[in-house]
C-alpha cells in the first residue's frame, strides 16, 4: 500500500535550511534517516511494539514552488513477516485474527500523523521566516517614508497638519 503526505511552505528560507530541519525532525521519530540525491529515505517511523506488524519506507522530496517549497512524503507501507505469521496463527481462532489487522491499521494512521506533524512543525518554523522579513522590510520602508516627510516638513514644503496626517496613515492609526 502506498500513500502520500504533502505540505506547501511559503518561505524565503533556502532549500538547504528546509532539508536540514526536515532531517533533524525525522531523526527524532524514525529509526533510520538517510539523505539521497533528491531528498531522504526514512524507515520505521514511530516504531513501537505494534509496529512489528508493518514495514514502512518513506521517501521525502523538497520541490521548489513559486513562493517557497512543496514537501512530499511518498510512503511505502506493507505488512511485515510478523503480521503474516500472527495472522496465520490466529486465523482459526474465534476473533483473535482481527488483532494483527487492527494493529496494522492503527500503525498506518500513526505513520501518517507523524509525517503530518513533522511537516506542520517545519511549516510553523519557516513560515515565520517569510513573515519576519516582510514585516521588517515594511517597517523599514515606513520609517524611510517618515524621515522623508519630516525633511519635507522642515523645509516648509508640507505643513504640520499634512505631516501628522501622513504619519498616521503610515503608522496605521
Amino acid at each position: 500500500m502506498r500513500f502520500e503526505v504533502s505540505q506547501r511552505i511559503q518561505t524565503s528560507a533556502s532549500r538547504n535550511e528546509i532539508e536540514n530541519a526536515l532531517e533533524e525532525q525525522f531523526k527524532k521519530i524514525a529509526s533510520n534517516v538517510t539523505r539521497t540525491g533528491d531528498g531522504f529515505r526514512i524507515k520505521d517511523i514511530e516504531a513501537s511494539f505494534g509496529s512489528i506488524n508493518r514495514t514502512d519506507v518513506t521517501t521525502v522530496r523538497v520541490n521548489n514552488t513559486e513562493n517557497g517549497y512543496l514537501i512530499i512524503a511518498d510512503v511505502d507501507y506493507h505488512p511485515s513477516v510478523a503480521f503474516w505469521i500472527i495472522l496465520l496463527i490466529t486465523l482459526f481462532t474465534f476473533i483473535f485474527w482481527l488483532i494483527p489487522i487492527v494493529f496494522y491499521a492503527v500503525q498506518k494512521k500513526t505513520v501518517h500523523t507523524a509525517i503530518e506533524s513533522v511537516f506542520g512543525r517545519i511549516n510553523n518554523e519557516f513560515q515565520g521566516v517569510a513573515n519576519k522579513s516582510n514585516v521588517s522590510s515594511s517597517s523599514s520602508s515606513s520609517l524611510d517614508q517618515l524621515e522623508k516627510l519630516a525633511a519635507l516638513k522642515e523645509k516648509g514644503i508640507i505643513t504640520e497638519v499634512e505631516f501628522a496626517k501622513k504619519k498616521q496613515e503610515l503608522l496605521g492609526n
